[in-house]
């Protein structure tokens, strides 16, 4: 996924930006998960909000998908 596909899952407010802050790949019984981090920053660079983007996708069939969004408090 791109960060533009991450931008219209995670909502940033006109004048802040989004920024990516570390990944992680997991494989776990037939199932490879890809973990991103982002946190939206404000026109200053303080940060206002985290959230963890989890895309899910099986390695045998049916190869189903997911994406799931998590705030970070």
């Amino acid at each position: 996924m791109t960060e533009k596909e991450h931008q219209r899952r995670i909502y940033v407010p006109q004048g802040h930006q989004l920024r990516a802050t570390g990944a992680e790949s997991v494989q776990r019984d037939g199932v490879e998960t890809r973990i991103s981090y982002f946190e939206v920053v404000d026109p200053e660079g303080v940060r206002v909000g985290s959230y963890v983007v989890r895309e899910a996708q099986s390695i045998n069939p049916p190869f189903a998908a997911s994406v799931t969004v998590e705030t970070v408090e």
